[in-house]
């Protein structure tokens, strides 16, 4: 019997690049450093967990900012919300392509 359908393309085994961050010394320094190796999908289940709490944190202040502070918080906010469901879209992509191939 003839196949009609193509299989899906796999997604290559994406991993993280080594970055350095929080430079230290007039910009000389790095303090962190994202490693080099690290599987994407563990790589997106961390930056989750970072946007959460960047999200956590500015709902705080935005209780308490006033003013052009609280426009400026609220912008963040959104701009958060939008960078989750980014990778949570992408964290789901990766889930369906682990199951179905």
């Amino acid at each position: 019997m003839r196949k009609t359908d193509a299989d899906p393309p796999s997604l290559p085994d994406l991993t993280t690049t080594y970055t350095e961050f929080c430079f230290c010394d007039e910009g000389e320094t790095a303090l962190f450093a994202v490693r080099d190796g690290v599987d994407m999908k563990h790589a997106l289940e961390q930056l989750m967990s970072l946007l959460r709490l960047a999200h956590e944190n500015n709902f705080q202040v935005s209780e308490i900012a006033e003013g052009r502070l609280a426009k400026m918080v609220l912008a963040t906010q959104h701009s958060l919300e939008a960078s989750k469901a980014i990778v949570a879209s992408l964290l789901k992509s990766i889930e369906r392509q682990a199951v179905s191939g």
